[in-house]
Parts: C-alpha cells; structure tokens; sequence
C-alpha cells in the first residue's frame, strides 16, 4: 500500500495533476442540507430515560474522549449522537463483533494514558467479554463503561417485532441478567446505576471524576427502536424510519425508477436497487 501511494504521487507529479479540495463540495452541501430537515432529536420519555438521551448527555460531558463500542442499537445511536473527533471512534462497524468494546477501550487506555477512554456497551454484549473487568482491576486501566441497558438483544428485538411478527425468541436478556453493579465491585471495581432523568449528569459527572475504572448501568426505555433502517433484501435507497420531507424530495430532484419505483437523486445514472437505466 506504501509503494502504491509513492506511485500515485510520483505520477500526479509527472503529470501536473493538483488534487481540487472543493470537488465534494456540492455532495457536503447536500449532506448538511439532509442534517437540517432530518436533525437527530433524543426523545424524552415521561417515566424513562431514553438511550438516545443517555448518550448523546454523556458526549455533552466528554466531548474529548476516546470512544469504543460493542454492537446492536446502542452501537447505532453513539454512532448518530456522539460527536467525537477525528480517530477517537473506535467500533467494530459491519463486522458486528459483540464484545469488543471493552478490551478495545483497554487498549486504547493503555496507548493513551493521559486521555479519557469510554466505551459504550449493551446489557448483552458486554457479557462476552465481562472478565476483562479483572484485567480493569488487576492492572488500574482508568476506563469508564457505560451498558445501555434496556434488558434485550435491543437490534435482535427490533428485527423480530419489524420483519417477524414480534415473534421474540431468545433476544429477552432479563431472566438472568446480572446485577452489573454488584457484578462491578465483585471484580473491585466502581459499580453504578441510573434510571432517572434528574439523575443523569450527576451520575456521569462522578463516573468521569472517580481515579479508576467505572461500570454504570443505565436502565433505558426497553422498547426504543433505531431508525433509519435497511429492511432485509433493500438497498440503502429503501431506508425506513424517516419521516416524509416533500420539501428535501423537491430540493434533491429525486426521481422514480420506472421499473421497481426506488426514488433516486438526479445525479444517478441506474437505480441501485434494480439496476435499471435511469
């Protein structure tokens, strides 16, 4: 990879090609234009905090840390309402490994000790890896976890109530769910939790202030879906979950395929979904 970017550069030398820093300018301008009519709102739910609210209060209070995450809903939402800086997201992505948040915020922690290191963790994913609390412990590793915890494999969840007739199986991580606050100070680490609105920035207050490794278990709203989604067998074109913007429709020049009838932006020249000539 080293020797093909001398190459490109060597060739865009020879030939007088200069690199035009505006050339994505039109496509940034559409994004912020889609940010305005679609802007991301935490909902607040009269008797629950919700996850949305949770983490979005938490990015508020450390908008300069490092930030991990395992997989599912939770993973989605810091990814929509985290505003993190350049290299300080760190996720699995595509690859949906469960677990990985906390040894990948352990090795961020170590690598950069002097920075806040937080990851971001669900009520079931954070049991695939929850014996690294001993190696929190054993070595001091200053990092703070927070498990959003809405007592079920919350995109599992999502999926069977949306594509297969809500019938659950499996994905209820109730019945025998630890208690993560007991589980914490077993290992000797801090333990907390939170369930209510008014206790939220006070609770992620001490969490970051406490010299050494935090579990916080946030009781969110159980029932909280994640949009926008891709249904199975969809392309990108096909997202659900967003309201209509007949205004956004107008100002993009979106255009139907005559033959599947995905809406497409003018700029296409074949539907990503059906791949008919536009």
């Amino acid at each position: 990879m080293y020797q093909v970017l001398i190459d490109l550069l060597r060739r865009c030398r020879e030939t007088g090609d200069q690199a035009n820093p505006n050339q994505t300018q039109p496509c940034l301008e559409r994004i912020n234009r889609w940010k305005q009519d679609y802007p991301l709102v935490a909902p607040q739910n009269p008797d629950s905090i919700s996850p949305q609210e949770a983490i979005a209060e938490i990015g508020k209070m450390a908008p300069d840390a490092y930030y991990t995450t395992d997989v599912g809903q939770h993973q989605m939402w810091a990814a929509q309402f985290l505003k993190n800086g350049p290299r300080q997201w760190i996720s699995s992505s595509g690859l949906g490994t469960m677990g990985y948040g906390m040894p990948a915020a352990m090795g961020a922690k170590v690598a950069l000790p002097n920075r806040e290191v937080i990851c971001i963790a669900g009520d079931a994913s954070i049991q695939m890896n929850i014996q690294e609390l001993g190696t929190l412990a054993q070595y001091g590793i200053n990092v703070k976890i927070v498990i959003i915890n809405n007592g079920w494999q919350g995109m599992v969840r999502q999926w069977q109530q949306a594509f297969f007739g809500e019938g659950y199986s499996a994905s209820n991580m109730e019945m025998g769910m630890p208690d993560f606050v007991m589980l914490a100070l077993a290992y000797g680490i801090k333990g907390m939790m939170i369930y209510r609105r008014d206790e939220i920035k006070e609770a992620i207050a001490e969490m970051l202030a406490h010299n050494g490794p935090v579990l916080m278990d946030a009781r969110v709203t159980k029932d909280e879906n994640c949009y926008p989604m891709v249904a199975p067998g969809k392309s990108n074109a096909q997202m659900i979950g967003l309201p209509i913007h007949k205004q956004l429709e107008q100002a993009v020049g979106l255009i139907a395929c005559s033959n599947c009838g995905a809406k497409n932006t003018n700029s296409n020249n074949f539907c990503p979904e059906c791949g008919t000539k536009l």
